[in-house]
């Protein structure tokens, strides 16, 4: 984690960020709760279906970490001293690929497209959380690097959505412009230029995640037999073979 001191109530943020991790980690539940209860009432289990579950599930655990101070450091090592919440690229380095692998099972993405597009995911947030890390200028040329993956996620999963399914289309583009938000609250919050106040910042990045992991979530269950034309999801996984 970032250099710093341990996290205490409330001098080192306030009421109002407790209150947003811990909405953040309610609305995590909610998506793991329901996509559990979906895929325990289908007659198979789906690849897709466990895969939502676990990034509810994950989610939760990282929000309940964060609200309890066991995810976030205090960083003193860069202008002003910030509260830096490491717990949050954790969970994305988990679940941000989990999503991509869904949209993957549900487009019948091609082996090289599927480990391509993950491996960037996993780079992008990597150069998030090293740029958390550091002070200027060295973390703003971390953060670029998080933007140069971002854009390469997008530019392979953009083509993908031709002659998809709507539903798949808005998940693509709902993926698409919450990972151009998560960038911009980097560069506007803790980690970067600090121009927002943390609860801002916390606020907003809650709204955005929960809407990424538990509303897209929900929005792909609700219309996966729709999407996937009644296919089980096994059918589906030998592509991959």
């Amino acid at each position: 984690p970032a250099a710093g001191g341990s996290i205490t109530f409330p001098d080192d943020y306030p009421n109002s960020v407790k209150h947003f991790l811990l909405i953040g980690s309610l609305g995590c539940v909610v998506g793991a709760v329901v996509a559990l209860y979906f895929n325990l009432n289908r007659p198979k289990a789906s690849v897709v279906h466990s895969l939502l579950f676990l990034i509810g599930a994950i989610g939760a655990m990282g929000y309940y970490a964060m609200w309890t101070g066991l995810g976030a450091v205090y960083k003193t090592t860069d202008a002003t001293p910030r509260v830096i919440f490491w717990a949050r690229y954790l969970t994305q380095l988990v679940t941000q690929p989990m999503l991509l692998i869904v949209l993957s099972f549900v487009a019948k993405f091609d082996t090289p497209t599927m480990v391509s597009i993950v491996a960037e995911n996993v780079l992008l947030v990597m150069a998030g959380y090293l740029g958390s890390t550091t002070i200027a200028p060295v973390k703003y040329l971390w953060w670029m690097t998080s933007v140069f993956f971002t854009v390469l996620v997008s530019y392979q999963l953009l083509p993908t959505a031709k002659e998809q399914h709507a539903v798949y289309k808005n998940a693509v583009y709902a993926t698409i412009v919450c990972l151009a938000i998560f960038n911009f609250l980097w560069l506007m919050g803790s980690e970067g230029s600090a121009s927002l106040g943390l609860s801002q910042e916390v606020g907003l990045y809650v709204i955005v995640d929960v809407i990424f992991k538990s509303g897209l979530g929900l929005y792909l269950l609700f219309n996966y037999d729709a999407v996937c034309d009644g296919e089980d999801q096994e059918v589906s996984s030998q592509q991959y073979v």
